[in-house]
């Protein structure tokens, strides 16, 4: 259509223009006029339609192009919620390994309590006669066991880290129930008063530490001769540094002359 009537128009115009023979009646005349009138108003229907159709493309591309940056904003969104996602599940991952930490210290501390009670248990039921004559003292802590003999029990005076034969059947007998348990350690720790050592005494034990040395040292070889393990074993000297009654009195004094055997299960 937009090539045919371009085409009418000139080759009307061009036979107006240069008057050819033919002569044209009012109503050749008209009837191009009206074609021509026609023809301008479908150029001007067509410019309009043209017009509108320009316009719808540009509403076209204007909705293309908020729906690609509304699809970009929306992706951005969903990557974001997958990183978030990502994290939540990384962080629900350490959270369950704490957890998991925590149950298993839960469960050693179970198991070390359960340990504890049979092995107090155990202990005071082996020792009851002991305990019955003040042999010893069993104190429990919250993770370990404390048997506490007396420098009476072990040694006949109290300048002697020299363990008399009662006192080595009394240690025998003790160790003899700690292998039973199978003890994780056991420390054996030497106490003495605050009696200066003697002249005489000096010349073997010059201190109180040395005093408590020797002292812890001798039951810590019979439990090793007896076949508890050295690995398990330690002998310390505490001297008179940790006293548990009044120095001021021989009964005090008499209390803090003692070794005592901290055992943990």
């Amino acid at each position: 259509m937009r090539k045919t009537i371009p085409l009418q128009l000139c080759v009307a115009l061009l036979l107006l223009v240069t008057g050819c023979a033919h002569k044209y009646s009012s109503d050749e005349f008209n009837a191009v006029v009206d074609q021509l009138n026609t023809t301008t108003q479908q150029l001007n229907m067509t410019r309009d339609e043209n017009d509108t159709l320009k316009k719808l493309m540009a509403d076209t591309q204007k909705k293309l192009d908020d729906t690609s940056s509304s699809f970009s904003i929306s992706t951005e969104e969903k990557q974001l919620l997958l990183d978030k996602n990502i994290q939540c599940l990384e962080e629900k991952k350490a959270l369950l390994k704490q957890i998991s930490r925590f149950n298993d210290i839960i469960q050693q501390r179970k198991e070390t309590q359960w340990r504890m009670n049979k092995a107090y248990e155990y202990i005071l039921s082996y020792l009851e006669s002991e305990r019955l004559n003040d042999q010893v003292y069993i104190i429990r802590s919250q993770d370990k066991i404390k048997i506490v003999i007396p420098q009476r029990g072990l040694f006949p005076n109290p300048q002697s880290a020299w363990i008399t034969p009662k006192g080595a059947r009394l240690v025998e007998k003790i160790g003899d129930g700690l292998k039973q348990l199978e003890p994780i350690y056991i420390e054996i720790g030497g106490h003495t008063d605050n009696t200066a050592v003697s002249t005489a005494t000096s010349r073997v034990y010059p201190s109180n530490w040395h005093l408590a040395e020797a002292r812890s040292m001798a039951v810590l070889m019979i439990f090793n001769e007896i076949g508890i393990a050295k690995d398990k074993l330690c002998a310390i000297s505490y001297g008179d540094t940790k006293p548990i009654a009044d120095t001021k009195t021989d009964e005090g004094r008499a209390m803090n002359r003692r070794v005592e055997l901290v055992i943990t299960p």
